[in-house]
């Protein structure tokens, strides 16, 4: 763990709070490599953003932020092991982004859980599909 979380355990999540997080609206980047999504299969629902732009994307005062990745929007980063989550979790705090957690044990950890399902069923997911199909 690096010194930035061992005083935040807020920065980690594990299966649990991966789920109070996504019930709470928390936008789910997935930043595995395509190659790794193909291999592991896809977190339906999330995000997927390959982890070199990540930083950038989801810092709200970069020149072109996500729409999604708006100041004190809640997001849980999510790799296939949860280290390169938990490295970029880290770089977007010391740029001063607040509310950025990674999963403890990434994609496989969920897997593991059964949480990859989480966010099909995910009110906020539910009312943003609706709204789009409606157009």
């Amino acid at each position: 763990m690096t010194a930035a979380f061992a005083t935040s355990a807020d920065a980690i999540l594990d299966a649990a709070g991966y789920r109070m997080a996504v019930e709470t609206g928390a936008l789910v980047v997935d930043i595995r490599s395509r190659a790794q999504r193909e291999r592991q299969g896809v977190l339906p629902g999330a995000v997927a953003v390959e982890a070199r732009p990540v930083v950038d994307l989801l810092d709200p005062h970069s020149p072109a932020p996500l729409a999604a990745a708006t100041a004190g929007r809640q997001v849980v980063l999510v790799s296939d092991d949860g280290l390169d989550a938990e490295l970029f979790a880290w770089e977007l705090h010391t740029r001063g982004v607040a509310g950025v957690r990674a999963v403890d044990g990434g994609h496989d950890a969920l897997r593991a859980a059964g949480a990859l399902g989480l966010l099909t069923d995910a009110e906020h997911l539910v009312r943003e599909r609706s709204a789009i199909s409606a157009h």
